[in-house]
C-alpha cells in the first residue's frame, strides 16, 4: 500500500473512532435518560441479527484491530450476528458498528409520505417499552435522531472509499471471518 493510501486509510480509520466516540456519548446521555426501561446490556442480543452488513471503513476497523479473531476463531451460528460469543456478548464491543451502537434506544425518523408531506415517526425496541412514559409524551432530546450520524458515516465513508464511493459497497460483518470469506 502506497504512503498516501496508508494515510488516507489511517484518516479515515481515525475519523471513524473519533463519530463512535462521539455516538457511545450521546448513546450513553439517552441510555441514562431512559435507565429505568431499557432492558439492553451485556447478554441482550435480540438486535444483533445475522446477514448485518456494515460500511467498508467499518468492517476495515474490525480487519485492523481484530485479526486473530477473524483467522483463528469461527463466527457465531448462523442465525445471530457472527461475532456474538457463547453467551450472547459482542467479541468486538469496542469497534462495534455505528448501527450497533444506539440500540435498544427511543429513535426519531423523519420519512416523506406518497403526497410529499414529512412525517416523524417514533419507535422503541419491543423490550423497552415499558417502564417509561409513552414515545409521544417524550420530547425530541429525549431520541436519538436517525441520521445526523449516519450522514456523517457516509463522509468518512466517502474519503476512505475515494473514487469508488459511489458504489455503496456493504461487507456482511460474517464475511469477515477468513472461513466464512473464504
Amino acid at each position: 500500500m502506497s504512503s498516501v493510501a496508508e494515510d488516507a486509510r489511517s484518516a479515515a480509520l481515525h475519523a471513524l473512532r473519533t463519530l463512535h466516540g462521539e455516538i457511545d456519548r450521546e448513546a450513553d446521555r439517552l441510555a441514562n435518560e431512559h435507565a429505568e426501561r431499557l432492558r439492553c446490556g451485556r447478554g441482550c442480543s435480540a438486535c444483533c441479527l445475522d446477514d448485518l452488513t456494515v460500511s467498508p471503513v467499518e468492517a476495515e476497523l474490525i480487519r485492523d484491530t481484530h485479526p486473530a479473531l477473524l483467522s483463528e476463531a469461527e463466527p457465531h451460528p448462523k442465525g445471530a450476528c457472527a461475532f456474538l460469543d457463547e453467551e450472547g456478548a459482542c467479541r468486538v464491543y469496542a469497534e462495534r458498528p455505528s448501527v450497533c451502537r444506539s440500540q435498544g434506544l427511543p429513535l426519531r425518523m423523519f420519512f416523506e409520505d406518497d403526497v410529499g408531506e414529512i412525517e416523524e415517526h417514533r419507535d422503541i425496541c419491543p423490550l423497552n417499552v415499558e417502564g417509561g412514559p409513552s414515545l409521544a409524551s417524550l420530547p425530541e432530546s429525549s431520541f436519538w435522531l436517525v441520521g445526523p450520524f449516519e450522514l456523517r458515516l457516509t463522509a468518512i465513508e466517502d474519503d476512505f472509499l475515494g473514487e469508488a464511493s459511489g458504489e455503496d459497497a456493504r461487507v456482511a460483518l460474517r464475511s469477515l471471518f477468513r472461513a466464512e470469506g473464504a
